[in-house]
């Protein structure tokens, strides 16, 4: 696992003779790899990496090239099909000098060219320097689990794993990007290729980039349509049990210590029983939860799952004070605004596990495909309430779920079942702030800028290879490439390497995720229950007291939390004299939302959540204020 960084500069460029910009954008990426260091200059080209030595500790140094120096790569990531495609290079007559998988790039490339990374079955994202033909192909993996950013302004294309990478080039502006900011306000997220810095963007996952002396362009590689295949369920069953345990081997491949993180859930669940299955080692399993709540904790699950695989468990317990002292710091590792709650518990838990491990493997990337989030259920059975008549739907049961306080959950699922464009359906689902809610909140004189339509522009483009399927599947394919791209897997990718630590995602393994995808409906929910088919084949491994548990989701105490010890502060960053927030929007319309949430009106914790990770997000990569005097980073975490 590694930094990447580098750039190609067209012959019209002036190219930099030294290489302080190189060795300023590695130091940026230090915690992603703080084990080596390389560099590669090729004229216009530069190629950089830091290091995280996981397979082959001697012989993996990067960049590497082939025998005659031709091509050359750098790449973060792990390939877990990497022995497979070494013997079938071999067998065509290619040499390899090392043990490590980032050499199966290097004559992949030369053996199939651009058509190599979607051999890959890992999690990547490459760089492949073509001196011969002066071309480089930046590529990002198949589901999105390893991050590519971009800078390009017609002359040169500057890229890195990471936004503050890029930002070490004192050339590239940092300005908000007023499309992405209403894309945030919808998503909680900012959705690929856009970030929320102007001019930057990043690679949307299954794509690659191609840049040559004449320009650049972005091709998607990873579009293949849903196989109509019929099975029986049992055979469904066999076929899932086979590959997610060939999925969870492969991952557990690794030359350094190795655990996994553990909720109460399933699917972290079934890979620590998988895992226990395939060694005759206590794995290690750590788990997060919170010191002042039992609502949201799910601490006392984990530890009996653990209890029962036999793990070697530890645990780490976050209270109001480290979310609000760490809270900076996550944000400075995320580079953009993602205003999912978990992400600072998973910082946590990496650091917890860092002081055991080097690789962990999680349980992210089954509720997609399997249909595990209350979103699925109205995609599945949405038809029955349009069967409604339309005076019930619009004069009784509207009018009724919409008095009710801190229902905010239901009340979008009414407004979205009333909803027949399927695009527009899936946006009110994902939206955070609905469109009057957006209209209501954004300053007048910016509000007429902005593009309400980018939002179903970019449901569309994934729509488009599943658009006459079944709404769950078309959902369920969205959700894959949309929220777990760039939502749970960014923020698990930099949470981790935040603390030096692989993230590992064997229920996204491409040979999994091929049956998985193409599930008909009924099998990923049937009746009530959701992950119908996922539920019968971890049933192999795990016993039905953990198969059977009420899903609760990863969740933090933040809606009591903003409703007491932190309202004040809260109040204070969105509202204060020098805040970002009101630039952008109205004062009014966040002191109503702060107003009704501390009441207990509404519950408005994602939108008040949402503003305040822009707010210290603008404060420390745009105007550069302290976001608060009281932060102290050396916060004591209560480990168990």
């Amino acid at each position: 696992m590694c930094g990447i960084a580098g750039w190609y500069y067209s012959p019209s460029c002036r190219i930099p003779e030294d290489p302080v910009l190189l060795n300023s954008m590695l130091s940026a990426l230090v915690h992603r790899g703080p084990d080596d260091e390389g560099q590669y200059v090729d004229g216009p080209v530069a190629l950089g990496m830091r290091r995280l030595s996981i397979i082959d500790l001697e012989g993996g140094h990067q960049p590497m090239s082939n025998e005659d120096h031709t091509v050359w790569v750098v790449f973060n990531g792990e390939i877990y099909n990497f022995r497979e495609l070494r013997r079938e290079l071999e067998a065509k007559g290619h040499v390899f000098s090392t043990c490590a998988d980032t050499e199966v790039i290097v004559h992949g490339y030369e053996e199939w060219g651009d058509a190599c990374v979607a051999r890959l079955n890992g999690i990547f994202g490459l760089a492949v320097w073509d001196s011969r033909r002066r071309r480089l192909l930046l590529a990002r993996d198949h589901f999105g689990v390893k991050p590519l950013y971009y800078h390009c302004d017609g002359n040169r294309l500057v890229w890195a794993s990471e936004i503050k990478a890029l930002l070490a080039d004192p050339s590239i502006p940092r300005r908000v990007d007023l499309t992405a900011l209403d894309l945030f306000l919808t998503f909680r997220f900012v959705p690929s290729p856009f970030t929320m810095f102007a001019g930057i963007r990043k690679l949307p996952p299954g794509h690659l980039l191609i840049k040559e002396e004449s320009g650049y362009r972005v091709e998607r590689y990873f579009s293949e349509s849903i196989p109509d295949v019929r099975l029986s369920e049992s055979a469904w069953i066999d076929l899932l049990q086979e590959r997610l345990e060939t999925a969870v081997r492969r991952q557990m491949m690794s030359d350094v210590p190795i655990g996994a993180l553990l909720s109460g859930g399933i699917d972290s669940g079934v890979v620590v029983a998988i895992m226990s299955r395939l060694t005759n080692q206590r794995v290690r399993t750590f788990t997060v939860g919170f010191a002042e709540s039992n609502n949201v904790n799910e601490l006392v699950e984990a530890r009996r799952t653990a209890a029962i695989f036999g793990t070697a468990h530890k645990e780490v317990l976050l209270t109001s004070l480290d979310y609000r002292q760490l809270l900076q710091k996550v944000i400075w590792h995320l580079d953009e605004p993602i205003a999912t709650t978990s992400a600072l518990a998973m910082y946590s838990v990496c650091q917890l596990a860092r002081d055991h491990v080097a690789v962990v493997l999680t349980g992210q990337g089954a509720d997609e495909p399997f249909a595990g989030y209350p979103r699925h259920l109205g995609a599945r059975y949405g038809g029955f309430y349009h069967h409604l008549p339309a005076p019930v739907r619009n004069y009784v049961l509207r009018p009724l779920i919409e008095t009710l306080p801190r229902h905010e959950r239901l009340k979008r699922a009414v407004r979205c079942l009333g909803t027949e464009n399927l695009t527009e359906r899936f946006a009110q689902v994902y939206a955070v702030f609905s469109e009057p809610m957006k209209l209501a909140l954004w300053q007048p004189t910016l509000a007429r800028h902005r593009d309400s339509q980018c939002v179903h522009e970019v449901i569309d483009y994934w729509r488009r290879d599943v658009k006459d399927l079944d709404p769950l599947v078309q959902m369920a394919h969205v959700d894959m490439r949309l929220s777990l791209s760039d939502d749970l897997l960014t923020y698990g990718d930099k949470m981790s390497m935040a603390a030096s630590i692989e993230a590992r995602v064997p229920l996204l393994d491409l040979d999994y995720m091929r049956a998985a995808e193409a599930l008909p409906a009924p099998l990923r929910i049937r009746g009530k229950t959701q992950k119908y088919i996922h539920k019968r084949a971890v049933a192999k491994w795990l016993p039905p007291e953990i198969i059977n548990r009420r899903k609760r989701g990863f969740d933090t105490p933040v809606d009591h939390w903003f409703r007491s010890e932190l309202s004040g502060y809260v109040r204070r960053m969105l509202l204060s004299h020098d805040a970002a927030c009101p630039m952008f929007f109205q004062q009014e319309t966040i002191a109503g939302l702060l107003n009704d949430h501390i009441s207990g009106r509404q519950d408005n914790r994602r939108q008040l959540f949402s503003l305040l990770v822009f707010e210290l997000w603008h404060r420390q990569f745009i105007s550069g204020a302290v976001p608060d005097p009281l932060r102290d980073d050396s916060t004591v975490i209560q480990a168990t």
